[in-house]
Order: C-alpha cells, then sequence, then structure tokens
C-alpha cells in the first residue's frame, strides 16, 4: 500500500476521467487533488507540494505540455506524467524528451496509471532521500571539517609552543660559547638580524630565512672546546693556537650532529670559514660548493667581528669596516651574498645600533652615506 501522505495532483477536463482517476489513486492509498484545468492546477501548487503530476494534454486554456513544463519550472524534481489521446502520441514524446516522467495513451488501463504513478513517486522519494542524505553528509563533513581545523589550530599551537621553546634552548645554547669569550656579547643576536635581512634581500624562501635566522647563533658552539686563554690572547696566535681555534667548526658540527631541526645550524658551524676562492677551512671548500647558509654567515660573522672590540683590537668604524669588505668580494665571500648585504648598509648599522655591547655603545659612529657595492655578478 502506498504511503497515504504521497500526494497526486491530477489535472483532467472530462469529468468522467477525472472521476476515474481520483478512485483509481485514491482506492491504492494516495491523497488527490482534482482540477478541471491547468489555471487551477499552478494556482494550487503556488502553496501545496505534490509527489507526482497526472496531466492530460489536451485541455482549453493551457494545454498539458504548458503546464508541464510550468511544474517542472517551479519543481525541476516532480515527475509529470501525461495521458494523450492517440493522436498526440508526437508531443507527448516530445514531453519526454523535455523531461516529463511518462505517458499514458487513451483508453487506458486503470493498472498501468497506478504502476507509472507507483514508479513515480517511488523515484520522488528516492530523489528526497537523496537530497536528506546529501544534507546530512555536508552537514557531517563540515563538522568534520570543522573538527579537523579545531585539531590543527591545537597542532599549531602545540607545534608554535614546541617551536618556542626550541628557539630559547637554541639561544641558551648559543649563549654556552660565551663562558670562553667575554667579549662576544650580543654578537650572536647581530649576527642572526643580518642573516636574517640578507636571507630575505636574495629572496630566499621563508623557511630558508626562519631557519637561517635560528641556526646561525650557534655558527661559533664548537668554541665551547677552544682554551679561554687562546680565545682571549690579546696578541696574534701562533700557527698551533690557530690551529686549536680552527678546531671549533668541526667540533661545533660534532655537537649538533643528529638533530633533526638543527641541520642548517650543523652546517654552518662546519662551513662559515670557508672562503669563496677555496682557501679557507675547514674542507677548502670553494664558490657554491659552500652550502648558502655558510656564505651568508661568513659575511655577517666577519663584518660584525671588525665592529666590535676583541682581545686583539679595537672596533673599527662602520664605514671603514664596509670598505674592508667590500674588497673581498670573489675571495673571502660570495659576491652576490655581499652585495646584497652591500646594497642594506643602512639596515645593517640599524641593527648593529640596536644591538650594541654596552662596551662599545659610545663608538657606534653617526649615520653616513652608504658606500657604493661592489657589483653582483648575474
Amino acid at each position: 500500500m502506498p504511503d497515504a501522505s504521497r500526494r497526486v495532483l491530477v489535472v483532467e477536463d472530462e469529468d468522467g476521467i477525472r472521476s476515474l482517476l481520483d478512485a483509481a489513486l485514491t482506492s491504492s492509498g494516495y491523497a488527490t487533488r482534482l482540477f478541471p484545468n491547468a489555471e487551477e492546477a499552478l494556482a494550487a501548487h503556488t502553496t501545496e507540494d505534490f509527489d507526482v503530476a497526472v496531466v492530460d494534454i489536451r485541455m482549453p486554456g493551457m494545454d498539458g505540455l504548458g503546464l508541464s513544463r510550468a511544474l517542472r519550472a517551479r519543481d525541476p524534481e516532480l515527475p509529470v506524467i501525461l495521458v494523450t489521446a492517440h493522436a498526440d502520441l508526437d508531443s507527448a514524446r516530445d514531453a519526454l524528451r523535455l523531461g516529463a516522467y511518462d505517458y499514458i495513451a487513451k483508453p487506458f488501463d486503470v493498472d498501468d496509471v497506478l504502476l507509472s504513478v507507483a514508479r513515480a513517486a517511488e523515484r520522488r522519494a528516492l530523489l528526497a532521500e537523496n537530497r536528506a542524505y546529501q544534507r546530512n553528509l555536508e552537514a557531517r563533513v563540515e563538522e568534520r571539517t570543522r573538527q579537523l581545523c579545531e585539531a590543527m589550530r591545537r597542532i599549531e599551537l602545540s607545534f608554535q609552543d614546541i617551536q618556542k621553546a626550541h628557539l630559547e634552548s637554541i639561544f641558551v645554547l648559543s649563549r654556552v660559547t660565551e663562558l670562553n669569550d667575554e667579549y662576544t656579547g650580543n654578537h650572536i643576536r647581530r649576527v642572526s638580524s643580518y642573516c636574517d635581512a640578507v636571507a630575505r634581500g636574495l629572496g630566499c624562501s621563508q623557511d630558508f630565512v626562519e631557519q637561517i635566522a635560528y641556526s646561525s647563533p650557534m655558527h661559533d658552539i664548537g668554541k665551547i672546546s677552544v682554551p679561554s686563554g687562546i680565545l682571549g690572547k690579546p696578541g696574534k696566535l701562533s700557527p698551533d693556537e690557530f690551529e686549536i681555534v680552527k678546531q671549533h667548526t668541526v667540533n661545533g658540527a660534532r655537537i649538533l650532529e643528529g638533530i633533526p631541526f638543527l641541520v642548517m645550524a650543523r652546517e654552518i658551524a662546519l662551513t662559515h670559514h670557508e672562503r669563496y676562492d677555496g682557501t679557507g677551512y675547514p674542507q677548502g671548500l670553494a664558490g657554491e660548493a659552500i652550502p648558502l647558509a655558510g656564505r651568508i654567515v661568513a659575511v655577517a660573522d666577519v663584518f660584525d667581528a671588525l665592529i666590535s672590540r676583541r682581545p686583539y683590537k679595537e672596533p673599527f668604524p662602520f664605514e671603514q669596516a664596509i670598505e674592508v669588505m667590500s674588497r673581498e668580494a670573489g675571495r673571502q665571500f660570495d659576491p652576490r651574498v655581499l652585495g646584497v648585504f652591500l646594497g642594506l648598509a643602512e639596515r645593517i648599522r640599524e641593527i648593529a645600533g640596536e644591538l650594541c655591547d654596552e662596551t662599545r655603545r659610545a663608538d657606534l659612529p653617526p649615520a653616513i652615506p652608504s658606500p657604493t657595492p661592489a657589483p653582483v655578478p648575474a
């Protein structure tokens, strides 16, 4: 027995056929609404919903084809069954091509009508169930997406907390070298800021910029293995003493080895004393065989050493340090990296001033026009 809530719209101008359809449908459990013309049926459809429409093609006023189009314009999923005389079969077939569900030729067998209505009503119900399922699925997807976003947000916050703890550990670890070298002061923070500025100037990725900013402070971590008497020696180092100092690159790389998020830091510790012309240490690498991070830190480290007080020298004035650096393009330094550094001279001056050691704050020179940077090869 069909669901009594299923409603059938019957539009037929002949009273006898309309009554016959009503009797057959109601006895089969359908609720019906009967109309003799298309205009009244359309008026009712503005406020009522139907599961199936049974429509005669030939009627005064608007015919069944026009009514079918109007009904489906309002409700594209409404199945329309056309009732037609034999002469209207071509019109009925055309209507099927335009979206009508079925057609029944007069004179018809009531059982054929009931079978067609049952199939049409079932199709309508399946479409409604599918629509409800889709809405439910969309709601579930939206909820799962919300839950996933919330989980990702929590993970991101956790990652940020972990990253913050890592960065704090890095700076603590970096300052270990200061136990052996009282002259380093804010050196590691200035080097980090120089490297950040140069990496951005080179157009490096944001990930690279962040990595070099937190990795560069560990460039001299290996100096913890160098006796303080050598690091603080006011005069020139002997060849043997210099060999000991040179080992801080290898020792720094060993200290940082095997720590996943410190891969770049290890690379920097090992290579920041290599020279672009291949005469540096510890491996004698040349040109782009030296990792980019190492080439950037080499520029930042040497410049900061020039403008800082050391046991063996007084700080260079800013403009003198820039001049010394510019002469080393293609020899000690990568010309492209050095060119970007020199082009950022005023930003470098700001960093040096903001992170100036108290012992030489009065020595910071006044701002002067930046010298012309060394040419940078393409």
